[in-house]
């Protein structure tokens, strides 16, 4: 379970990153959904009140979280559109490593789907535009695509949104998931 949530999330986060700021962005809030539960985990009387596992020393992970959102938004400076500076697959892939090992350390796997929400249905989009074009070409001898493009953030793009709109937006759904998260805490 951890070798497949680091490899899911690396990947997603690496698949995400096709537009300026995108994954940035996105992996701010996460970070950030991240810093509240490892602080609500760190408490006895939090935990205990919100009825999450009690997970001692995890103030560090706090810690981490934050820095983690700090690094981004300093980063997302200099790579709004237009960009002057690429993240590129090492810096992606190291930030999705990073979002799936939170999510383990704090026990908090299956949430992360809720979290990562942009990030599920960008990879979600392309496996579902890979096993279209496979199944179409091999049934009906054409591949067809169900999406434009894949990534859904370049199918978007190619219905005519600007690539501001696309992140403004995709940060706007990746918010609200955040927050949707974070009022599901209680009810795990």
């Amino acid at each position: 379970l951890i070798i497949i949530t680091i490899m899911a999330t690396s990947n997603a986060v690496n698949l995400t990153d096709g537009l300026d700021g995108l994954s940035t962005g996105l992996t701010a809030i996460c970070a950030l959904v991240f810093a509240a539960i490892a602080y609500a985990s760190s408490r006895p009387d939090f935990s205990n009140y919100l009825n999450i596992i009690f997970i001692p020393e995890s103030e560090e992970l706090f810690i981490f979280c934050l820095a983690l959102f700090g690094s981004c938004i300093g980063f997302l400076w200099f790579n709004a559109n237009p960009a002057k500076i690429f993240m590129g697959d090492i810096g992606s892939l190291a930030l999705g490593s990073a979002l799936g090992t939170l999510a383990i350390l704090l026990k908090k796997e299956i949430l992360l789907i809720i979290v990562g929400g942009v990030f599920v249905i960008e990879s979600l989009s392309v496996i579902l535009q890979v096993t279209y074009f496979k199944y179409t070409l091999k049934f009906h001898g054409e591949g067809k695509r169900l999406f434009k493009m894949a990534p859904l953030h370049h199918h978007f793009e190619l219905k005519g949104w600007s690539e501001n709109h696309v992140v403004v937006r995709f940060w706007i759904l990746g918010i609200l998931l955040g927050l949707l998260s974070l009022t599901t805490i209680k009810l795990q």
